[in-house]
């Protein structure tokens, strides 16, 4: 993998024409942030490219190991990319499974790179579909796109330009191992989940879901949760959905409902046993480095090292978040990814799920 920075957005089209023309690069995966806007040259670029591309915006890259909060990352690939892109993912009329070309594994492709617009509204549904149509013959790693400003606008990177409420599928051919952990700890629980709608928890065992939540976490937390301080106390404390063979589903709570709901990053179904969660910087510096050691373990031959982090992790960890990067590095392939709103991934065996707070780590001999 050719790899190639800019610190703005404003050069992504001067950066990515030389990455394109370097011997052996068959496609494009671009990493941007948002800047202070996307410079308008980027869409012309995208679509007269004659490479396939794929990528998005994020709230922040990761580049060599490295946090970077503004400009952009130009990954060249030296293997070919199908894309599929899907749009319609807050429609619920769409049949996601049309859109997909069920040959890929036949074809031998073995890895899918999987972003969508973090802001649509049936993410989970499409994650279905994916899995329903590939099932464990395709690993899965990726993110939700687009900005901290929790407004919906184009985020993902096709040949067709930048577009909004879509999902983009990446497949390539090598393999990658991928490794897959939060560090979060239970607290409280089981608690089923009585009545929700959507990404919303409107009552837990038949009460208000704010008020099962503030019972629990005002025991752990050194400030009594309020409306008015939600978000800064509730970010150490997310919710998760048990899972038979692997992780826990991360759910974020971001903010109450005035029925007394919360509303979460990710859909949480009726009928789910959830916990209350918590969090301590050492457990999740040391997940990551778990997430890490799990997929380089058995590669001698590893160059290129994917690294799709949580933004709410940095939320958390805050000056410690240096450590959780630190812990993701190898000494000859530095980590290079994003800072997503929630990741995508399976771990070769379980099932395909889409995640908050979490680290997911890739490690591919060669792409």
């Amino acid at each position: 993998m050719e790899l190639t920075y800019t610190e703005t957005t404003g050069k992504i089209r001067q950066e990515g024409d030389a990455v394109a023309s370097i011997s052996g690069v068959e496609g494009l995966a671009i990493f941007a942030s948002p800047d202070d806007g996307l410079d308008p040259s980027v869409e012309p670029f995208l679509q007269n490219l004659n490479l396939p591309v794929f990528g998005g915006i994020f709230p922040e890259l990761i580049y060599r190991g490295d946090r970077k909060e503004t400009g952009a990352i130009i990954c060249g690939l030296k293997t070919k990319p199908k894309v599929t892109t899907v749009s319609g993912l807050s429609d619920s009329t769409q049949k996601y499974s049309s859109s997909l070309n069920p040959d890929l594994p036949i074809d031998g492709y073995k890895t899918g790179f999987v972003f969508v617009d973090a802001y649509s509204t049936r993410i989970e549904q499409f994650i279905e579909s994916l899995f329903r149509t590939y099932s464990v013959e395709l690993n899965y790693i990726g993110g939700g796109a687009g900005t901290l400003e929790m407004e919906q606008e184009p985020c993902l990177f096709t040949n067709d330009g930048v577009v909004e409420d879509s999902a983009v599928v990446a497949a390539v051919e090598p393999p990658i191992e991928i490794g897959v952990k939060h560090g979060w700890q239970d607290i409280s629980g089981p608690f089923r989940v009585t009545d929700s709608s959507g990404s919303t928890i409107h009552s837990l065992d038949g009460e208000p879901a704010f008020s099962v939540y503030k019972r629990t976490v005002d025991k752990y937390a050194s400030t009594q949760l309020t409306e008015e301080n939600f978000f800064r106390v509730a970010k150490a404390y997310p919710f998760g959905i048990a899972r038979m063979d692997g992780e826990k589903i991360i759910r974020d709570p971001f903010e109450m409902t005035d029925d007394g709901g919360l509303s979460c990053f990710g859909d949480v179904s009726e009928g789910e046993f959830v916990h209350i969660l918590e969090g301590h910087p050492e457990s999740l510096i040391q997940a990551a480095k778990q997430a890490k050691d799990a997929t380089v373990a058995d590669k001698a031959d590893l160059e290129s090292l994917l690294f799709f982090d949580c933004i709410s992790r940095v939320l958390y960890l805050e000056e410690k978040f240096k450590y959780e990067l630190a812990a993701v590095k190898t000494e000859d392939t530095p980590s290079v990814g994003a800072l997503t709103i929630g990741e995508i991934a399976n771990d070769g065996a379980g099932h395909l799920d889409y995640y908050n707070k979490t680290a997911v780590v890739g490690a591919a001999s060669e792409i």
